[in-house]
Protein backbone atom coordinates (compact mmCIF):
# COMPACT_ATOMS: atom_id res chain seq x y z
CA UNK A 1 0.00 0.00 0.00
CA UNK A 2 2.74 2.30 0.79
CA UNK A 3 4.35 2.45 -2.62
CA UNK A 4 0.89 3.65 -4.21
CA UNK A 5 0.34 6.17 -1.67
CA UNK A 6 1.56 9.53 -3.96
CA UNK A 7 -0.78 7.98 -6.82
CA UNK A 8 -4.15 7.68 -4.11
CA UNK A 9 -3.02 10.87 -2.51
CA UNK A 10 -2.71 12.64 -5.33
CA UNK A 11 -6.06 11.30 -7.22
CA UNK A 12 -7.93 11.71 -3.81
CA UNK A 13 -6.61 15.43 -4.02
CA UNK A 14 -7.98 15.60 -7.43
CA UNK A 15 -11.27 14.24 -6.93
CA UNK A 16 -12.42 16.41 -3.84
CA UNK A 17 -10.84 19.34 -5.55
CA UNK A 18 -13.01 19.00 -8.75
CA UNK A 19 -16.35 18.08 -6.35
CA UNK A 20 -15.64 21.60 -4.85
CA UNK A 21 -14.91 22.99 -7.94
CA UNK A 22 -18.56 21.60 -9.19
CA UNK A 23 -20.28 23.15 -5.90
CA UNK A 24 -18.44 26.72 -5.82
CA UNK A 25 -18.17 27.48 -9.53
CA UNK A 26 -21.93 25.73 -10.74
CA UNK A 27 -23.58 25.61 -7.71
CA UNK A 28 -22.57 29.40 -6.95
CA UNK A 29 -21.47 31.58 -9.40
CA UNK A 30 -23.59 30.19 -12.74
CA UNK A 31 -26.53 29.93 -10.42
CA UNK A 32 -26.52 32.84 -9.10
CA UNK A 33 -25.49 35.08 -12.85
CA UNK A 34 -21.72 35.39 -10.90
CA UNK A 35 -19.70 34.62 -13.85
CA UNK A 36 -18.27 37.70 -14.61
CA UNK A 37 -16.30 37.27 -11.10
CA UNK A 38 -14.35 33.82 -12.80
CA UNK A 39 -11.14 35.87 -12.58
CA UNK A 40 -11.49 36.25 -8.64
CA UNK A 41 -12.53 32.42 -8.72
CA UNK A 42 -9.43 31.36 -10.74
CA UNK A 43 -7.31 33.00 -8.40
CA UNK A 44 -8.68 30.90 -5.56
CA UNK A 45 -9.29 28.01 -7.04
CA UNK A 46 -5.31 27.85 -7.96
CA UNK A 47 -4.81 28.44 -4.13
CA UNK A 48 -6.61 25.69 -3.14
CA UNK A 49 -4.98 23.12 -5.09
CA UNK A 50 -1.25 24.99 -3.69
CA UNK A 51 -3.33 23.91 -0.36
CA UNK A 52 -3.69 20.49 -1.57
CA UNK A 53 -0.19 20.32 -2.86
CA UNK A 54 1.20 21.66 0.54
CA UNK A 55 -1.11 19.65 2.67
CA UNK A 56 0.29 16.59 0.79
CA UNK A 57 4.34 17.30 0.75
CA UNK A 58 3.87 17.49 4.38
CA UNK A 59 2.36 14.26 4.62
CA UNK A 60 4.93 12.95 2.88
CA UNK A 61 7.43 14.90 4.01
CA UNK A 62 10.84 12.65 4.09
CA UNK A 63 10.04 10.56 1.02
CA UNK A 64 10.95 12.72 -2.06
CA UNK A 65 10.09 10.13 -4.63
CA UNK A 66 6.86 10.46 -3.42
CA UNK A 67 6.50 14.48 -2.69
CA UNK A 68 8.32 14.62 -6.27
CA UNK A 69 5.36 12.25 -7.91
CA UNK A 70 2.86 13.57 -6.00
CA UNK A 71 3.49 17.26 -6.41
CA UNK A 72 3.62 16.21 -10.61
CA UNK A 73 0.62 13.87 -11.02
CA UNK A 74 -1.90 16.66 -8.77
CA UNK A 75 -0.58 19.50 -11.01
CA UNK A 76 -0.89 17.37 -14.30
CA UNK A 77 -4.32 16.11 -13.39
CA UNK A 78 -5.66 19.51 -12.66
CA UNK A 79 -3.75 21.20 -15.48
CA UNK A 80 -3.99 18.70 -18.43
CA UNK A 81 -7.94 18.44 -18.60
CA UNK A 82 -8.10 15.59 -16.14
CA UNK A 83 -9.97 17.76 -13.65
CA UNK A 84 -12.39 18.56 -16.82
CA UNK A 85 -13.43 15.50 -17.51
CA UNK A 86 -13.45 14.32 -14.21
CA UNK A 87 -15.85 17.76 -13.65
CA UNK A 88 -18.58 16.35 -16.15
CA UNK A 89 -18.55 12.51 -14.91
CA UNK A 90 -18.58 13.16 -11.50
CA UNK A 91 -21.47 15.80 -12.17
CA UNK A 92 -23.41 13.29 -14.56
CA UNK A 93 -23.36 15.96 -17.44
CA UNK A 94 -22.01 15.30 -20.76
CA UNK A 95 -18.82 16.63 -21.52
CA UNK A 96 -19.43 19.45 -24.30
CA UNK A 97 -18.34 19.59 -28.11
CA UNK A 98 -15.79 22.19 -27.08
CA UNK A 99 -14.11 23.45 -24.02
CA UNK A 100 -13.15 26.77 -25.17
CA UNK A 101 -11.64 28.23 -21.52
CA UNK A 102 -9.20 25.54 -22.11
CA UNK A 103 -7.60 26.96 -25.30
CA UNK A 104 -3.97 28.50 -24.57
CA UNK A 105 -3.46 25.49 -22.45
CA UNK A 106 0.26 23.87 -23.82
CA UNK A 107 -0.73 21.17 -22.08
CA UNK A 108 -3.75 20.21 -24.02
CA UNK A 109 -4.05 19.12 -27.46
CA UNK A 110 -7.21 20.66 -29.00
CA UNK A 111 -10.31 22.00 -27.13
CA UNK A 112 -12.62 19.41 -28.48
CA UNK A 113 -13.81 16.62 -26.36
CA UNK A 114 -11.77 14.16 -28.64
CA UNK A 115 -8.97 16.32 -28.26
CA UNK A 116 -8.95 17.08 -24.11
CA UNK A 117 -9.43 13.26 -23.90
CA UNK A 118 -6.53 12.19 -25.69
CA UNK A 119 -4.31 14.94 -24.25
CA UNK A 120 -5.76 13.65 -21.01
CA UNK A 121 -4.88 10.13 -22.15
CA UNK A 122 -1.58 11.45 -22.95
CA UNK A 123 -0.66 12.59 -19.54
CA UNK A 124 -1.97 9.38 -17.65
CA UNK A 125 0.84 7.56 -19.97
CA UNK A 126 3.36 9.94 -19.34
CA UNK A 127 2.31 10.07 -15.50
CA UNK A 128 2.24 6.26 -15.31
CA UNK A 129 6.35 6.10 -17.07
CA UNK A 130 7.29 8.39 -14.31
CA UNK A 131 5.98 6.00 -11.60
CA UNK A 132 7.69 3.01 -13.52
CA UNK A 133 10.58 5.30 -13.66
CA UNK A 134 10.66 6.55 -10.29
CA UNK A 135 9.49 3.33 -8.27
CA UNK A 136 10.69 0.28 -10.25
CA UNK A 137 13.32 1.04 -13.01
CA UNK A 138 16.12 1.74 -10.29
CA UNK A 139 15.25 -1.75 -8.78
CA UNK A 140 15.06 -3.56 -12.00
CA UNK A 141 18.81 -2.02 -12.94
CA UNK A 142 19.95 -2.87 -9.79
CA UNK A 143 19.12 -6.23 -9.75
CA UNK A 144 20.36 -6.83 -13.39
CA UNK A 145 23.69 -5.35 -11.94
CA UNK A 146 23.93 -7.28 -9.27
CA UNK A 147 23.49 -10.59 -11.25
CA UNK A 148 26.16 -9.55 -13.24
CA UNK A 149 28.92 -8.19 -10.34
CA UNK A 150 28.27 -10.51 -7.88
CA UNK A 151 29.51 -14.34 -9.42
CA UNK A 152 32.29 -12.06 -11.15
CA UNK A 153 33.28 -10.69 -7.53
CA UNK A 154 32.88 -14.38 -6.34
CA UNK A 155 35.35 -15.39 -9.37
CA UNK A 156 38.05 -12.73 -8.71
CA UNK A 157 38.17 -13.43 -5.65
CA UNK A 158 37.14 -10.02 -4.36
CA UNK A 159 35.32 -9.12 -1.41
CA UNK A 160 35.82 -12.54 0.55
Amino acid sequence: MKKYRPVIAAAMALLFYTLADILIWQRIFETNQMVQYATIYHTGWFVSLAGYAIMGVILMWGAWKDCLYFLISLFVGAFSGLEDVLYYILDGKPMPETLPWLEGNPMIYHVSRVGVIGSVSFWIMALAVLYIVLYHWQTAIATKVAKIFIPARKTLGIGE
